[in-house]
């Protein structure tokens, strides 16, 4: 079974990714899963190391790794404060990425404000100097076309640190654009129209 893709999940501190695994391997739907050694000190790959891996019992094709991580390692604390649904006045917004799912399909998960996560991820980089957190940034940035007055208005309250982290990645997002994409705004931003709409995702602002 060829495994090509892994979902993650955040809990709560009211819960614990043991228990939380536990509860999905009642189910049958997923089995314990074992990640290769050899990925222990991939830069990709290493910060999944330690928290609970579930993989799907044959009902995806592709199977699919699932990993359980405690909210608080991506700053979404408190849990219950920070989530959204992606449902705006009856219609839901979401990327361009997510446009094939069924309306149905994107209404049950809810997803963390981006304030709040791009500030955990900017957090963890600067403490832990962790890659992964800094690409993850990097592509929120360009993903959803954070501007300097976006950074402001959002992460003024956060650690000032944090505020000139993304600062300088929005400053640099031009740089970062592939000259054959025929994308004019950011890498993954092709047009202004495009940058209009993905202001109306739950939790932009």
């Amino acid at each position: 079974m060829t495994l090509d893709q892994d979902l993650q999940l955040c809990v709560p501190p009211s819960s614990s990714a043991t228990a939380a695994a536990g509860l999905l391997f009642s189910t049958g739907l997923f089995e314990p899963f074992e990640p290769p050694q050899d990925t222990k000190n991939d830069i990709y790959s290493g910060y999944k190391h330690g928290f609970p891996h579930l993989r799907t019992t044959g009902w995806t094709s592709p199977a699919l790794v699932l990993i359980i991580f405690p909210a608080a390692f991506f700053g979404l604390v408190p849990i219950e404060e920070v989530l959204v649904r992606p449902r705006i006045n009856g219609k839901v917004h979401v990327s361009k990425e997510m446009e094939d799912l069924k309306a149905a399909d994107l209404m049950g998960p809810q997803v963390p404000r981006l304030a709040v996560l791009m500030h955990g991820l900017g957090k963890r980089y600067l403490e832990t100097r962790d890659d992964v957190s800094m690409i993850a940034l990097e592509q929120l940035v360009d993903g959803m076309n954070a501007d300097e007055s976006w950074v402001q208005d959002n992460l003024e309250a956060s650690e000032s640190a944090v505020a000139a982290l993304v600062t300088h990645l929005v400053r640099n997002k031009k740089g970062r654009l592939d000259p054959f994409s025929g994308n004019t705004v950011t890498c993954f931003v092709r047009d202004e129209a495009e940058a209009e709409a993905v202001k109306l995702i739950p939790g932009f602002e």
